[in-house]
């Protein structure tokens, strides 16, 4: 048990890690594997799926509500209705005042006194 227990530590206390240049595998050919994986299952027991679906859904009530704690005014969806004035995505944005004599600029330079 020494021995072992001597190996693991002279195995962790080394500089760098022992699988650096262990190979890698391919990710597409580990997905590969996992979806052959999951059909093979499927292909082994396709209603399996299914009824774990329905056992999850057994333990969940059919009428399951939200409690609303605000309401909206019956007006707006009036307006929602009518469409006139329901949105200001359509309204042209109001033009700018005129601006005051003094602030226009000139297009021609003031007379020479």
């Amino acid at each position: 048990m020494r021995w072992h227990a001597w190996v693991l530590v002279l195995l962790c206390a080394c500089g760098e890690p022992i699988l650096k240049n262990a190979p890698k595998p391919d990710p597409g050919a580990v997905a590969g594997v996992a979806a052959a994986a999951a059909a093979a299952a499927t292909l082994a027991s396709p209603d399996y799926a299914a009824k774990k679906q329905e056992e999850k859904k057994a333990g969940e009530p059919e009428g399951r509500g939200v409690e609303v704690k605000q309401t909206v005014p019956g007006d707006v969806f009036d307006r929602l209705d009518h469409g006139s004035d329901a949105g200001v995505a359509d309204a042209q944005p109001a033009p700018p005042p005129p601006l005051p004599p003094s602030e226009v600029p000139r297009l021609v330079p003031p007379p020479a006194p």
